[in-house]
């Protein structure tokens, strides 16, 4: 399906950005994204990491498809592990509120291929700091995929370094 498909099934009218939960709803509409989102990787990973929140919903779900297991990136506090237990990543948003992302350090296998999913990057701060975290894990970013990704300045980065797939 193209981005359209799923666009005219988000409620635009949202406070802030889209809501994308409306595509969750419907079982044939989340199976078809769930299924884009993975296509372009061709079962190139070993894992899937999802950003919280969305990406869980995204990331499980995809994971689930491609029978690999699912590893959260978590805000931060939330993880129930001690510091030593944990990787962190300090990061700006797309609002401009700081927060911090973390990983559970034995959450990837060294040389996981690891494919990282979410609903949208604006920015790129929250995308940039989940790859670092991956890779301060030893893992080895395989792709990025989500529903939709700005392309401009504050993303180029991302796009030069990783294989980026952005339905819209």
């Amino acid at each position: 399906m193209d981005y359209a498909y799923y666009y005219e099934r988000m409620n635009t009218e949202a406070v802030g950005r889209y809501d994308v939960t409306p595509l969750f709803a419907d079982g044939d509409v989340f199976a078809n994204l769930v299924s884009d989102l993975l296509d372009p990787f061709a079962d190139d990973y070993t894992r899937v990491v999802g950003i919280e929140a969305l990406g869980f919903v995204l990331g499980g779900a995809a994971a689930c498809e491609a029978g690999v297991g699912f590893v959260p990136v978590r805000k931060g506090g939330k993880l129930p592990l001690r510091d030593d237990e944990m990787l962190r990543c300090e990061v700006t948003d797309y609002s401009g509120e700081g927060k911090t992302l973390e990983l559970a350090a034995g959450a990837l296998d060294g040389g996981d291929r690891v494919l990282v999913v979410d609903d949208w990057v604006e920015t790129g701060a929250q995308m940039r700091a989940a790859c670092d975290l991956v890779e301060s894990a030893d893992g080895e970013i395989a792709g990025i995929s989500v529903l939709r990704a700005h392309r401009d300045e504050r993303t180029r980065d991302l796009f030069e370094r990783y294989d980026v797939y952005s339905l819209g």
